[in-house]
């Protein structure tokens, strides 16, 4: 009397199957959420490295007691090459107007700058600011949906995903 029992080793297709799919629906279910965390991330570098700007001007108004002299008011300057020059000059170049003592304000880590030489955002844009001229600690609100003053004395905005400065819903601004 010979008892056979069979060892069953392994999965058998079916089983196979079954697993491949429930992974399959993890994974689609985990996409749009990955989407959205990589935009969050592209946000808070962004609104970080929008704070880096403020300050690097703040620190340039503090050493030299005012703004830089390239600064237009009323208009919508850009961290564009000459402002990185200005905020960061490099070693050996020769001297500057805008910056005299050859200050570094600030330091642009890897992949912050464009192919041009701009200090841009996640998505590859300029930033743009405004300042608090008359020192009176307000600056116009460059979102002219809202308008008005915002207590501060440099602002700093991006103009998004959409890179496109007049749709304010996107834009990552310093001061919100």
């Amino acid at each position: 009397n010979m008892n056979m029992k069979t060892n069953r080793c392994g999965f058998t297709l079916v089983e196979m199957l079954v697993v491949i799919a429930i992974l399959g629906i993890l994974m689609a279910m985990m996409v749009p959420a990955a989407g959205l965390v990589l935009k969050r991330t592209k946000i808070s570098n962004t609104r970080g490295d929008a704070g880096l700007v403020a300050a690097a001007l703040m620190k340039y108004q503090a050493e030299y007691n005012r703004w830089p002299a390239t600064y237009v008011p009323d208009t919508m300057d850009t961290t564009d090459p000459d402002w990185v020059n200005m905020m960061a000059p490099k070693p050996g170049t020769g001297p500057l107007d805008t910056n005299p003592k050859r200050v570094i304000f600030f330091e642009p880590g890897g992949g912050a700058l464009s192919a041009s030489g701009a200090f841009v955002d996640a998505w590859g844009a300029a930033f743009k600011f405004r300042l608090d001229q008359d020192g009176d600690n307000q600056v116009e609100n460059p979102n002219p949906d809202k308008g008005g003053l915002v207590r501060g004395r440099v602002l700093v905005w991006s103009a998004g995903p959409d890179m496109k400065l007049d749709t304010w819903t996107d834009n990552v601004a310093s001061w919100e």
